[in-house]
């Protein structure tokens, strides 16, 4: 009996290791989709965008001068 006793219990060991290597894999694979999603919503959020904004550290002087009078884009 001690012998059916061991048997049982290392199937159930091995069982609960396989589970828990899929909820692993299961849950990296969640985090790598959110990291995605984020990733897409940053590139869609203007105030989040990397692109550098020409006028943001610059006064009201520095712009003059580097505004060509037309209403488009700054000359930079």
């Amino acid at each position: 009996m001690q012998g059916t006793n061991n048997s049982n219990t290392e199937q159930q060991k091995n069982k609960n290791a396989q589970q828990n290597a899929a909820t692993q894999t299961s849950a990296d694979e969640n985090v790598k989709a959110a990291h995605d999603q984020a990733e897409a919503d940053i590139e869609q959020d203007p105030d989040l965008n990397s692109e550098p904004d020409p006028t943001a550290d610059l006064d009201e002087g520095e712009i003059a001068r580097l505004d060509n009078g037309n209403d488009e884009k700054l000359d930079v």
